[in-house]
């Protein structure tokens, strides 16, 4: 797919809007579903004969984010890749190592690539010949030995699974450089539903070697916890129905992400790869990151997140009632990269003191606060907190069930707490170090123990205190009107996408504990020309409207901050901040990021 003027990594059949479809839940599904509550968090391992070019070929760097994509990427040919891939050997893998790695980290689940893209078998398969054990001397199968590792140190096993994609097979999608006449990598279902040849030949991949493939996996490596199936907006529902119940007919209990179609098929949904600013899924959802850019490992690949950075996104997404998978991508050797690993084990020291909060909970009825984000598992509400800015107390918006006890997490002290009004608590923290405005600082986690089950208030407080800026981001917001959408919310694309329609609306609803005054700016890209942005918008609150025109950004990919104008909430309740569109001139209106409030 083509976006901006260049190739997107993602094959998904929609990989810049959110889907989330509430389906009802049956007492069979929850109870599928409790081991997975209760995990959170799961290990990604993508590793294949793509880790050998590593990201490289023939003396050049493939100029594509996963390395696993090279094949497609670099357009090599099938004998080519072939004769690549017989020379996988990974001899240093070690299976008990990994799973043993994987639990010091905290990592509940592991969900390993028995055939990626690529359409090469990590696995003895006895459907196709193309395998690590068939096709390379190494004579052992990596997922024999990990399923034997995980039983003995009682993990979980998943197995990832590409149904739709096979760049391999003749028959398949993705490779039309070998051959021309197959469904394009990018192709959507509609181009080629009705071409009989093409979807003759798909159907017949589908059920001499992706089914078979799918039922050997189940058939033949113990229990499995999960089938983790991708790129299934490839396929036609009826396609997805096919793989949902080939797994089911075997293992009932193994569970299948949406992927295997898209919601509302599987039993959980999933964001796009990769994405970090997130929205609630519904029930049951999952968030996928790397530890850098890549999935496979890739040489060059040196962008790396920090400890901080994941331990902020487990936070973020099992406090919207998520779970998260990070992902590793070893080497072509079997070895997991030295910084990966301490990555990964950085995040398990914080989680062995603060795994409370985070294994078994989930979303809390209260708002989310502007120093962090609070986690909830039975009548404990966990506080976690990013950034004090110097203060010695903080306001806990939106709690209305009377408190036993406050204390900290790590260490057990004891807390002095007050309460400011019958929804929101203040809590002190004295002899707690004050955090500066630094990204290496751990977040800090405080338990509040209630009485009886927690209820709230999910409005958002504007709780201003010491920091006289708050942002509301617009995936924060719900949208209204027939274009409007969240974009993919991966990397500077946390913002609102074809706001093409005058009927499309962004709302905000806060709440604030007395009357205060604030500035209002907003972030926003508008790249120039016919296509472009441009128009003129309106910032609605408490029976005022602010207006102002939208100012290109020059690139598409430069988010700028604009003063608009000056709001007054006038008394303490609850109100709605409305972000609209009076004229719209060019081919959208906006991509806004975010509302800046400035306290006056």
């Amino acid at each position: 797919m083509v976006r901006n003027g260049k190739t997107t990594e993602n094959l998904l059949d929609d990989p810049y809007s959110i889907q989330s479809v509430e389906t009802p839940i049956d007492n069979e599904q929850a109870r599928r579903m409790e081991w997975w509550q209760e995990a959170r968090l799961g290990l990604f391992i993508h590793w294949g004969p793509y880790a050998l070019p590593a990201g490289e070929w023939k003396g050049k760097e493939i100029q594509a984010s996963y390395s696993e994509h090279i094949m497609l990427r670099a357009k090599i040919p099938v004998a080519e890749y072939e004769e690549m891939a017989a020379a996988f050997s990974p001899s240093a893998f070690d299976a008990m190592k990994w799973v043993r790695t994987a639990k010091r980290a905290g990592l509940k689940y592991i969900i390993f690539t028995a055939k990626h893209h690529d359409g090469f078998a990590m696995y003895d398969s006895n459907v196709s010949e193309y395998s690590i054990v068939k096709h390379t001397s190494l004579g052992r199968d990596p997922l024999r030995e990990l399923m034997e590792a995980c039983s003995a140190e009682e993990m979980v096993l998943g197995i990832y699974y590409s149904h739709a994609m096979d760049w391999h097979d003749p028959d398949s999608q993705g490779n039309t450089w070998d051959y021309p006449l197959n469904i394009g990598a990018y192709d959507d279902v509609q181009t080629w539903l009705n071409d009989i040849d093409k979807h003759t030949r798909f159907e017949r991949y589908l059920h001499s070697k992706s089914i078979p493939q799918v039922r050997e996996l189940l058939t033949d490596y113990g229990k499995v916890g999960l089938m983790w199936f991708d790129c299934g907006g490839k396929l036609t529902r009826e396609q997805g129905e096919a793989f949902l119940a080939a797994v089911h007919a075997i293992q009932p209990d193994c569970l299948v992400n949406s992927r295997v179609w898209k919601a509302p098929l599987g039993d959980y949904s999933n964001t796009s790869d990769n994405q970090l600013t997130t929205r609630n899924l519904g029930k049951y959802w999952e968030n996928i990151i790397t530890l850098n850019d890549s999935w496979g490992y890739k040489r060059s690949d040196h962008h790396w997140k920090s400890p901080v950075t994941i331990i902020r996104q487990i936070i973020d997404v099992v406090s919207k009632n998520g779970n998260l998978v990070i992902n590793i991508g070893p080497t072509a050797t079997g070895e997991w990269d030295p910084v990966s690993e301490s990555i990964l084990l950085e995040v398990g020291d914080w989680l062995n003191t603060n795994g409370d909060s985070i294994y078994g909970a989930g979303e809390s009825p209260t708002a989310k606060p502007s120093w962090g984000r609070c986690t909830l598992k039975g009548n404990t509400l966990y506080l976690h907190v990013f950034d004090l800015k110097k203060r010695n107390k903080l306001i806990v918006p939106g709690l209305k069930t009377a408190v036993q006890k406050v204390f900290a997490l790590d260490g057990g002290e004891e807390l002095f707490f007050t309460k400011l009004s019958e929804q929101d608590l203040e809590v002190e923290l004295p002899s707690l170090p004050n955090f500066a405005e630094n990204s290496n600082n751990m977040p800090l986690v405080i338990a509040i123990v209630c009485a009886e089950p927690v209820e709230g208030n999910s409005v958002k407080l504007l709780d201003f205190g010491e920091d006289t800026l708050l942002e509301l981001g617009v995936f924060e917001s719900e949208i209204f009107g027939p274009t409007l959408r969240y974009d993919t919310g991966k990397k500077d694309h946390d913002n609102l996408l074809d706001w093409k329609d005058r009927e499309d609306t962004t709302v905000w609803h806060v709440r604030t504990l007395g009357p205060v005054r604030f500035q209002v700016s907003i972030a926003y890209r508008s790249e120039e020309g016919e296509n472009g942005g441009g128009g003129v918008y309106l910032i609605k609150a408490a029976d005022q409207i602010l207006q102002a025109k939208v100012i290109s950004t020059d690139e598409v990919n430069n988010f700028q901050s604009f003063q608009v104008g000056e709001l007054y909430l006038p008394t303490a309740g609850e109100y709605t901040i409305q972000l609209q569109a009076e004229l719209i001139t060019g081919g959208y209106l906006m991509q806004p990021r975010c509302l800046k409030l400035l306290q006056l």
